[in-house]
């Protein structure tokens, strides 16, 4: 994988995703981004949105604002080789969403996703203000991104109190991905998927945005500690 590294601690959040797994070693870190300097929020570049505004937020976290449309996504640095068939991602960050309109702000979710191209993603989000989340499964081809699971629960919290959210998708070389998702340590995505349309994207990415269809503008995710993983190779 083409990564960008930076030799730092483990971040609390990357023990998170390996609830659930004990069959493995917790995943390690190829890319950490603390966004003490602009140049980590450099290192996010958008994929999908109609008008975005990317920013170091008190030059410690980074946002992203929805101008206009419905959401926005952004990639991150770390791109899997397009040798990779199925790459074995994992993406973790700590956030937290605000803005909007008063109807909106029951729908503005962030998220986390691996995988992503075009047509295809495995994404986790939450919608803080309801308790809840979501993940979603975009095939590759043709078809858009289908609700897989939700669920809500008192460990999402809500207002300006962060979320841990975490996504993983590994598959070791072979045809078949486990998929795992946690918030805040809590397991909630535990999936097996062996379609010939899973997710063969390359990129690793965050977004923020607005539940369903309406309008997105005014909603602002922020991330932190936002660390890109791949299985531990001693596992």
């Amino acid at each position: 994988m083409r990564t960008r590294t930076k030799l730092t601690a483990l971040v609390v959040a990357c023990a998170a995703v390996a609830a659930g797994a004990a069959a493995h070693a917790a995943p390690i870190p190829v890319a950490v981004y603390q966004f003490q300097s602009q140049d980590d929020v450099n290192a996010f570049h958008k994929v999908f949105g109609d008008v975005c505004k990317r920013k170091w937020a008190g030059n410690q976290a980074m946002s992203i604002r929805v101008r206009e449309g419905n959401s926005c996504i952004y990639r991150s640095s770390v791109v899997a080789d397009s040798s990779d068939l199925y790459a074995d991602q994992g993406m973790v960050a700590t956030t937290t969403v605000g803005g909007g309109s008063k109807k909106q702000i029951a729908k503005s979710f962030v998220g986390v996703g691996v995988r992503r191209s075009d047509n295809a993603s495995y994404v986790l989000r939450i919608l803080p203000n309801k308790h809840k989340w979501q993940y979603f499964r975009d095939p590759k081809g043709a078809g858009g991104p289908k609700l897989e699971a939700a669920g809500r629960g008192k460990f999402i919290r809500v207002g300006s109190k962060p979320n841990v959210i975490a996504i993983r998708a590994f598959s070791r070389g072979g045809t078949t991905t486990s998929v795992i998702g946690t918030v805040n340590g809590r397991s909630v995505v535990t999936s097996t998927d062996s379609g010939t349309d899973q997710p063969d994207g390359r990129q690793t990415v965050v977004t923020s945005g607005a539940k369903g269809s309406g309008s997105g503008a005014g909603i602002t995710g922020t991330f932190d500690d936002v660390t890109v993983q791949v299985p531990n190779p001693f596992g």
